[in-house]
């Protein structure tokens, strides 16, 4: 007996062996006790996509399976089939088999379909169906001497629930059912009986002549709702409209949130820096209590309350360096400079220099904070006003949006090279671009692009460090300063080894339908493949602070050429 009980489990899972267990079908078509090849030829055979016809009162519209691209995946029906009763633990796959066998198991088909053609048909079906409902309105009307409230009793409507519909368009095609499916309709009933009119209209005289005034005495701003405006957030005989409410809150939240602002600081000498942007608060409207506040108002001024003051409820961040601390940050002196030149740089490009540039200018970096270059700057794309100029992308001269940038977090990087401080991210680039070296050795650049690679240093200094560009487009010439407070360090920065050098491939000529015909520009200039390093060493008395070697590996890069296609 004992072997009998130990065996069956084994004879079970032998007999089944690359089979599916008995009692499983899928979508009402029996595969159980099949083979793999088997179960995938009958549910080919059987699975045959099956138009869905919705229907409401006389009308009918039918859907069909190449409308929303509807195809049953046989392959994974047969998978979801062979996983059942295995795949899980001993216990819970036996348990699995145990239900399977005893009550069997119907299993839905797989499939896939286009999601916005599904939504195109409903939509379709919604529109021969679909009437708008009207609110009721209320209106003050002002008489010679008065005023009189008018109220629309509106009109009811009625709307197709797409989601509900679109559901049951694909359960009728996934069980390939023939039966119309009827379209869910909901009735839109906003509309008001005549006593209803009369118990909102005496509601709405109670609120004649009356104001609700929001007030934020922090930037000296004023809100005054008129009744005008507040009887038409009265819903039916007690309630009022909480959402239209709230809406009136976000909008009014538009104008007062914002982040707070460190104050903008400018260096002017040693010791001294000038202030050309204070420092500002940072406002977030809490806008459900701002809710919560105005419907009290609104019940007090129906209780006979003439005026009602809302003080606007804001939650107040302040900012880090505030405008009276401008001579307590501890920026006395240059401590890095770095430089760049980008002769030959098409408009665009010197565009996206200027503005990344003028990004940075002002930044100030606390003490013991890791700089990211890309968190500084913010979204590079035509969405933040960044235009598209050309950039090195899979090997090929192409436009992107924001070309030139790579120019600035280089300039950054050889700025805060010779401040010596610590650079925890920096990553060269792939091809050695002549922008970067003239007037320059080989090796002093840093690429970004979002979200990464990024440039990063950390203010390891007792004091803010202040960044300054300068940005000369008629010298061509870019600069970055950093600001802060000299603790004796020294910088040794060795000159640039460069070996295996590999020659450029030959020139390249690509089509550009932004240029007129003849016209050719020279927008890469050819460079050689190389791998370069130089040595960095940053010292304080007897204390070796920094001391690092920074790799490059260029590959071989051929002059590119765009000629004009443009008629």
């Amino acid at each position: 007996m004992v072997l009998v009980l130990v065996s069956a489990p084994i004879l079970i899972e032998l007999t089944y062996w690359g089979r599916i267990f008995p009692g499983i079908g899928v979508a009402g078509i029996e595969i159980g006790g099949m083979t793999v090849d088997q179960a995938r030829d009958k549910l080919g055979q059987k699975l045959t996509p099956t138009a869905a016809t919705a229907g409401w009162g006389a009308n009918q519209w039918r859907i069909e399976p190449a409308d929303v691209f509807w195809e049953f995946d046989t392959e994974q029906s047969v998978s979801n089939a062979v996983r059942v009763g295995r795949g899980r633990s001993l216990a819970k796959n036996w348990q699995e088999r145990g239900r399977v066998f005893k009550e069997g198991l119907n299993l839905e088909a797989a499939f896939t379909l286009d999601e916005n053609k599904l939504v195109e048909a409903v939509a379709s079906i919604s529109a021969g169906i679909n009437i708008p409902a009207a609110e009721p309105d209320i209106n003050v009307e002002k008489m010679a001497e008065a005023k009189k409230i008018v109220v629309t009793l509106g009109e009811n409507g009625q709307e197709v629930d797409e989601s509900k519909l679109a559901k049951k368009v694909k359960l009728a095609m996934e069980g390939m059912k023939r039966e119309v499916v009827e379209v869910p309709v909901v009735k839109l009933l906003p509309k008001l009986s005549e006593e209803e009119a009369w118990k909102v209209a005496r509601r709405a005289e109670k609120l004649l002549n009356r104001e609700i005034i929001v007030k934020f005495s922090e930037l000296n701003l004023e809100w005054k709702l008129a009744d005008e405006e507040i009887v038409k957030w009265i819903a039916g005989e007690r309630n009022w409209k909480k959402t239209e409410v709230e809406a009136w809150g976000q909008q009014l939240a538009l104008g007062v949130n914002r982040p707070a602002e460190n104050a903008y600081l400018h260096f002017v000498r040693p010791g001294k820096v000038e202030e050309f942007k204070p420092a500002k608060s940072g406002y977030e409207v809490k806008n459900a209590e701002l809710t919560r506040l105005v419907i009290d108002a609104l019940g007090r001024l129906e209780g006979g309350s003439l005026a009602e003051v809302v003080n606007l409820p804001v939650l107040t961040t302040e900012p880090e360096v505030k405008t009276g601390e401008a001579n307590g940050l501890g920026i006395k002196e240059l401590i890095g400079r770095g430089e760049s030149w980008f002769s030959g740089s098409i408009t665009n490009r010197i565009y996206n220099l200027r503005k990344s540039a003028e990004e940075l200018n002002g930044v100030l970096v606390a003490p013991g904070e890791i700089f990211s270059f890309n968190k500084a700057v913010g979204e590079v794309s035509a969405a933040t006003g960044y235009r598209q100029a050309y950039i090195i992308k899979e090997g090929k001269t192409i436009l992107g949006d924001g070309g030139g940038v790579c120019q600035v977090s280089s300039t950054l990087f050889r700025a805060v090279l010779a401040a010596g401080l610590p650079i925890p991210e920096r990553t060269a680039h792939a091809y050695r671009v002549h922008y970067y070296e003239e007037k320059y050795q080989v090796g002093f650049d840093a690429t970004v692009f979002q979200p990464s690679p990024d440039f990063k240093f950390t203010n390891d200094t007792p004091a803010y460090i202040l960044i300054q560009t300068e940005f000369d487009e008629k010298s061509k010439h870019l600069v970055f300063n950093l600001y802060g407070t000299s603790d004796g360090r020294k910088v040794e920065t060795s000159k640039s080894r460069v070996w295996d050098q590999t020659p450029p491939p030959p020139d390249l000529y690509q089509d550009d339908p932004t240029l007129p015909v003849g016209k050719v520009a020279q927008t890469e200039h050819a460079a050689w493949g190389a791998k370069v390093a130089f040595d960095w060493k940053v010292t304080r008395g007897e204390e070796v602070l920094q001391e690092r070697t920074f790799y490059s590996v260029y590959r071989p890069w051929q002059a590119v050429y765009l000629r004009g296609t443009k008629l």
